[in-house]
């Protein structure tokens, strides 16, 4: 049967938690189609009777095919393994550039058996005891454009090869070895029991495919590797593994990696080291994976004699179940050996070592959308970086985890927990801590799931944490050390006594939500609080800290405190114990400008005020009219006297009262300075005379000279009749004369 085919690989783009995508540039095989090279033809002669060794037929065919001419860009051939009614024993083979080697459905290529596979076999008294010198079964190095493809299978007989995997000097044969190459495809193969790695691509590769393969060998079936593909733009996707190592793992000079859409079983789990030397590991993406039954879920391992630079790596939508260790992350690989039973105590014997090129750095790696569960007996997470190099950066978003022991964060500077809900046994604290600072756990909203925290603050490596809508509670406040713990719409619970001391640093993000720490025991104040606005922040009380103990110490220093409001710590003479007074600051730029009949005023708003008081009195310092519930910042005072001085202040009022009285101001109305009519009339023996209110303030004046003196100067101010709006003179015809004005003022 021909099985032919021109496949172009795509660029697949990831939307990760950060604003970035990832890609696998996009390539084309360019193998040619229409030059076949039937490995059962005439001329070459396989034969499927699971006896003969047909190695030199297979290799002639590849030989042949890699001498195809060229047809519409595209050069080489194919060499086609059909169906047969047994397998095709075989053993090394070579491939050359532009070779594709198709096995088709129903067809087996076999390993020739550990008895007959050429090598230098050590013997010793007892018979067979090692062997060296072993060729891999199908190889290549620095090829370009070659493929292994078809439905069929290759089956490696590797069962009387693994009981060597630890004998001295035993090397065993990889059944796909390809190196430094450039365009390799393996596609759609099954391949089973490989003596070592069912697929190795050397580390310097470039453009490297491996889609739609099954690799399956038992669970005990050491060093099995299934997908060790390493170097640079490496795509592997629709695989469904099963093993007994690592089910994908890369080692360093590795860029540019997307593993999707694959279905692991047993093995290690998907690995990257543990040697990350020779260029680093970076820009890799595990997306829409699962993983169930192997030792490991998520696993990165190196150590100080092998690292490198491991960054940027992201672990979305995968789905792990009944997995040892879902999540691990560590520097101590060659040390240490898997890390199941490591403790802060542990972690905490481990001096630093000097900083070299070979020094493990991990940074920039985000789990995101990932559900865990792990047996019995381990952790359900570990990350434990070097202690001279801790890791960096580390982002759980969504993650959900199930198992027994804690969560262990050692030599870890910027882990982050977003919406996570980790659940260890209900004897175990969720997190062990040594040497982790900055470590987050944040949610979108508050929420009432506890995370509880244990640890050891020694060698002078501490602990600092941060909780916004979220609760924690610490067993063991050693591991706080002078923190800083970071509270934020959140509750932070102390099971024993607490002692801050003077370099203690105590961060609290207020507002709507409750936020403080409580103490279950004694507590010795000391050490500085900062203070900080959170959603529904405002002026009035908020308590900080409470205990059910003794109080000693000194009163914490208030540093960093929200702007435009006055904040006071204070004792409480009962619980709740120190508390925080957030007064509003008075209103500023309070300005008063009189006109006739009227005061207008101003002044600046103020954060967190809901409206104002303003304050009105004719003498200073005294003001008895009060206008409430003022909303906008500024008042038009209508109910004024022209000529009367008038002082002004003005409080802003918030949720928690009042705030005291702003600067002082004053304003004196002023009465029209327009001429204005006087309208008089006669009551009895009286003049009465009146005159508009806009003209309080004016004075009424009066001469009696004789007619034929006219108007001269001698003009009298009549009694009474300024800051009034009528007067009355006498009649009396001794007067002689009488003329009557208003002047101003």
């Amino acid at each position: 049967m021909k099985w032919s085919h021109h496949l172009t690989l795509v660029a697949l783009l990831i939307f990760c938690t950060a604003p970035q995508t990832f890609a696998v540039a996009p390539w084309s095989i360019a193998i040619n189609t229409n030059f076949l090279v039937v490995a059962t033809n005439a001329g070459y002669g396989a034969t499927g009777d699971n006896l003969t060794d047909n190695a030199a037929a297979i290799q002639s065919a590849i030989n042949a095919a890699a001498k195809g001419g060229t047809t519409n860009g595209l050069i080489g051939g194919t060499v086609e393994i059909p169906a047969g009614t047994n397998a095709y024993l075989c053993g090394p083979l070579n491939l050359s550039n532009n070779v594709n080697l198709q096995i088709d459905a129903g067809a087996i290529l076999r390993m020739l058996p550990l008895t007959r596979w050429p090598m230098t076999w050590v013997t010793n008294v007892s018979g067979y005891y090692w062997f060296t010198n072993t060729p891999d079964f199908i190889t290549g190095n620095n090829l370009t454009n070659i493929e292994i493809s078809g439905y069929g299978a290759i089956d490696g007989q590797g069962a009387p090869w693994w009981p060597y995997s630890n004998t001295n000097n035993a090397v065993r044969a990889v059944m796909i070895s390809l190196g430094s190459g450039n365009h390799t495809l393996i596609q759609n193969i099954t391949l089973s029991n490989s003596p070592m790695f069912h697929i190795a691509v050397g580390g310097s590769s470039k453009n490297s495919t491996v889609s739609g393969v099954t690799v399956f060998a038992p669970a005990s079936s050491p060093n099995t590797d299934a997908c060790d593909v390493s170097g640079t733009n490496v795509l592997v996707q629709n695989c469904n593994i099963s093993e007994g190592d690592d089910d994908y793992t890369c080692g360093g000079g590795t860029h540019d990696v997307l593993l999707t859409n694959n279905v692991y079983g047993t093995g290690h789990g998907i690995s990257i080291g543990s040697y990350t030397d020779s260029g680093g590991v970076s820009n890799i993406t595990v997306i829409n994976c699962t993983i169930s039954g192997a030792v490991n879920g998520i696993r990165i391992k190196s150590d100080n004699d092998r690292g490198g630079l491991v960054q940027n790596i992201n672990y979305l939508n995968i789905g792990i179940t009944n997995v040892n260790f879902p999540i691990q992350i560590y520097g101590y690989y060659h040390w240490y050996g898997t890390p199941s039973g490591i403790s802060p105590q542990i972690a905490a014997s481990t001096n630093a070592a000097t900083v070299t090129s070979l020094t493990p750095a991990f940074r920039n790696i985000t789990f995101s959308n990932i559900t865990a569960t792990s047996v019995s007996g381990y952790p359900i997470g570990i990350l434990w970086a070097r202690t001279e190099m801790p890791m960096t950066n580390i982002v759980f978003n969504k993650v959900n985890l199930t198992g027994d022991r804690s969560f262990d964060l050692y030599n870890v500077t910027g882990a982050q927990f977003i919406d996570c809900n980790l659940k260890p046994s209900s004897s175990t604290t969720t997190f062990q801590l040594y040497n982790a600072n900055n470590i987050i756990v944040t949610n979108s909203a508050p929420t009432n799931t506890l995370f509880t925290f244990d640890g050891l603050t020694t060698n002078g490596y501490g602990n600092t944490l941060a909780f916004y809508n979220a609760d924690g509670s610490l067993n063991n406040t050693n591991a706080l050390d002078d923190g800083p713990l970071t509270l934020a719409a959140s509750t932070f619970a102390v099971s024993n006594n607490l002692a801050l001391r003077a370099t203690t640093v105590l961060n609290f993000t207020l507002g709507t939500n409750t936020t403080k720490l409580n103490v279950t025991g004694n507590l010795v104040l000391g050490g500085t609080n900062n203070i900080y606005a959170g959603p529904g922040f405002t002026n009035g009380t908020y308590t900080l800290i409470t205990m059910t103990g003794t109080e000693s110490g000194t009163l914490p220093v208030l540093g960093t405190s929200p702007a435009n409001y006055n904040c006071s710590l204070l004792l409480g003479a009962a619980a709740p114990f120190l508390m925080l007074n957030v007064a509003l600051l008075p209103p500023t730029n309070l300005v008063a400008s009189a006109t006739n009949l009227l005061v207008n005023l101003k002044w600046n708003a103020v954060t967190g005020a809901t409206s104002y008081n303003l304050k009105r009195g004719t003498v200073s310092g005294t003001y008895p009219n009060i206008f409430s519930g003022l909303t906008a910042t500024n008042y038009a005072d209508a109910n004024v006297t022209n000529a009367v001085n008038y002082f002004y202040v003005v409080t802003a009022v918030g949720a928690g009262g009042e705030s005291t009285n702003s600067v002082q101001v004053n304003a004196v109305p002023l009465p029209s300075n327009q001429p204005t009519n006087v309208v008089a009339q006669v009551i009895g023996n009286q003049l009465q005379l009146t005159w508009p209110q806009d003209h309080l303030g004016w004075r009424l004046q009066i001469q009696t000279n004789n007619l034929s003196h006219g108007l001269s100067t001698n003009w009298v101010t009549v009694p009474n009749s300024t800051n009034v709006t009528s007067a009355s003179v006498g009649i009396s015809h001794t007067n002689g004369s009488v003329f009557l004005r208003m002047i101003y003022p």
